[in-house]
């Protein structure tokens, strides 16, 4: 099959975008190694998996997040691809199985993290397949200037040595010139082709509001602007508290965030794509594997720690090249909010160290222990149990999961744990008092065996299945029995799945890495204060600033950007008065005083067009100090 003939089968388009025949004409006509860099929505991952499905062999691609992994992975499936992520705690004899299947051709892509890329047996087994490509996703990861710097992504400069004949390609929607130099550099591909579109979005208008009122701002955008929306807030909270507002002002509107469980998640998600439902309000957690084109705009009601997040996330507007709107809204106290914030939730060492003693307690992990060890947990109820701030434990953990210590998912579910209290004999005549309640029973007592001595985590969903009963009846009786003081029984809710990725040592753990943690440390707040720059800035246009921070010149301005429109505003004001003026001098000489009172305009814009007269020479100054009309103008 031919590119375009992979292309329409699989994912029904007809014709490429941008560059990306090109791109796949490198890595499978040209087999070269090759660097994308394409904003958000550009289409990378086409970039890749087009190519992967040309060349002959295995497709490995490398990415940092599960999510992601997980979403594509399933995006694939859906399509008729073979595709297969290794995430999370997979059993030895599991793990072996995949490999197996891998090299016996079952699968075309391989997801997989840098950290489970590396494990021995994996890098081992992967070097004796058929490999046809490689592609390192997020490749921004690899840099310490990278907006998600991971060191693991610096141990995959073995990877050419390991992997000499195959083409690479590295893909990242942000990559100042720092960034690209390390990606090339670190990964042995400095001889790579280069394709990189221009981040400059002309159908894209950005703009930056101070309010007092971002509630009543934010309505009157709403009104005037119509089509899909996507409101980005900084809590799960506010998600649920801003669609309610909206909700009762008369809008379409629906939360998300990474702590509802999946079918909620997958509900809202649909709603708002089929355009069901006009506007999401959604934390970051809302962004990735989002395909939808007439987004029309992108609200931010607070800043982003980055340019490089706020790029990404302002990008989902007007990918159908229409006009779309990416519009911030900041209270006038909005950036030393910020400042503060980052100040008051940044973990120091020392924190990070607690939370880590923490959590291996509270997960009952013994010293040496824990490497491969999947868990969930209900991060509320940890940072409750040890009175430690949510935000600042939430990016002790996001740090931890960046410096592998382990991986880390934000994934809601509900389990059930069950320890039998009383005798077997004793617990059957207790229990025997219907068909249905022996069945449930029986389950407990054939399927977990160490449910008598030690509190055991329970699959309600197959319990129900085998009983025919809803899950809530199956929980009805065991609640009944635990009344009976027969069980105990106890439900857990969970919002973030951890899998350890290295043994339990405590203070050792994080010793490690404590230069890579204060490093991190230092390269976010600096990344803020880019951020705080470009929203102070408001005079130059926003679109040639963005251009500039990722190495891009725009010469001209945008014409369409807040700083834009205010200044042509002001261009029209400034004509408007200087006529006015013009005109009142017409009637002879006046000082400035008498001058001044015709108008309603500050003084210090009056003195500026005053100025700007006498500089034109349309304007004389007399020895009595009176302003005139030069002759020419007279």
């Amino acid at each position: 099959m031919t590119s375009k003939e992979v292309l329409l089968k699989y994912w029904g388009y007809s014709s490429f975008r941008s560059q990306q025949e090109q791109i796949v004409s490198s890595l499978v006509d040209k087999k070269e190694d090759t660097l994308v860099l394409m904003p958000t929505g550009g289409g990378k991952s086409l970039c890749y998996q087009v190519p992967g499905m040309l060349n002959e062999g295995l497709c490995i691609v490398i990415s940092p997040l599960v999510a992601l992994i997980q979403d594509q992975v399933d995006d694939l499936k859906q399509r008729g691809i073979k595709a297969k992520g290794l995430t999370g705690h997979i059993p030895y004899t599991e793990l072996i199985d995949i490999l197996d299947a891998c090299e016996y051709g079952n699968y075309k892509f391989l997801y997989l993290s840098p950290e489970r890329l590396l494990q021995e047996v994996v890098i081992g087994r992967l070097q004796k397949m058929n490999v046809g490509l490689i592609a390192i996703d997020e490749a921004h990861c690899i840099s310490e200037w990278g907006h998600d710097f991971r060191p693991k992504y610096l141990e995959l400069n073995c990877l050419k040595d390991h992997f000499p004949k195959v083409p690479f390609v590295a893909l990242t929607a942000t990559a100042p010139a720092k960034v690209k130099k390390d990606i090339l550099s670190i990964l042995s591909i400095e001889s790579a082709q280069l394709f990189q579109s221009s981040y400059l979005r002309k159908n894209l208008s950005y703009g930056i509001y101070t309010t007092e009122d971002i509630h009543y701002l934010l309505k009157k955008i709403l009104l005037k602007q119509k089509g899909s929306s996507i409101i980005y807030v900084p809590t799960r909270a506010q998600t649920l508290t801003w669609s309610t507002y909206l909700k009762e002002e008369g809008f379409s509107a629906l939360p998300y965030h990474g702590g509802m469980d999946s079918s909620t998640k997958q509900q809202h998600f649909e709603a708002w794509k089929t355009n069901k439902t006009r506007i999401i309000i959604a934390t970051n957690a809302f962004g990735m594997g989002i395909d939808k084109a007439d987004v029309r705009t992108v609200i931010h009601t607070f800043i982003p720690n980055s340019i490089e997040s706020y790029f990404q996330e302002a990008g989902r507007a007007g990918r159908d090249g229409k006009q779309a709107y990416a519009l911030l809204l900041q209270t006038p106290n909005a950036i030393q909010s910020l400042k503060d914030k980052q100040e008051s939730t940044t973990p120091e060492v020392k924190f990070i160290k607690k939370v880590y003693r923490k959590l291996t307690t509270y997960l009952q992990i013994a010293y040496g222990e824990g490497h491969e060890k999947y868990f969930p947990i209900d991060f509320i109820r940890f940072c409750e149990r040890y009175k430690f701030s949510k935000p600042k434990t939430y990016n002790a953990l996001k740090l931890l999961s960046n410096q592998g210590v382990f991986s880390l998912l934000e994934k809601h579910n509900t389990q059930w744990f069950a320890k039998i209290d009383v005798s077997s004999n004793h617990f059957s005549q207790q229990t025997n008092y219907n068909t249905i309640s022996q069945k449930i029973g029986q389950q407990l007592q054939r399927d977990y065996t160490g449910i008598f001595t030690t509190r055991t985590k329970i699959d309600l969903g197959k319990i129900a299945s085998k009983a025919s009963l809803s899950q809530n009846a199956v929980s009805e009786h065991l609640k009944q029995w635990e009344q009976k003081g027969l069980i105990t029984y106890e439900e857990q809710n969970c919002d973030l799945e951890i899998t350890f990725l290295v043994p339990r040592e405590d203070d050792i753990t994080i010793n490690k890495i404590s230069k890579n943690i204060k490093n991190a440390v230092r390269h976010q707040k600096r990344r803020v204060e880019d951020m705080v720059q470009y929203i102070s800035n408001k005079e130059t246009c926003r679109q040639q600033l963005l251009l500039s921070y990722f190495g891009e010149t725009l010469t001209n301005d945008c014409n369409n950007c807040s700083n834009c429109i205010k200044r042509k505003k002001s261009t029209r004001l400034n004509k408007s008065i200087s006529e006015k003026m013009i005109d009142t001098l017409k009637n002879g000489p006046l000082n400035s005083r008498a001058l001044f009172h015709h108008f309603s305009e500050s003084e210090d814009q009056l003195i500026s067009i005053l100025q700007q007269l006498l500089a034109q020479q349309r304007v004389t100054i007399l020895p009595n100090n009176t302003y005139s009309l030069t002759e020419q103008h007279d």
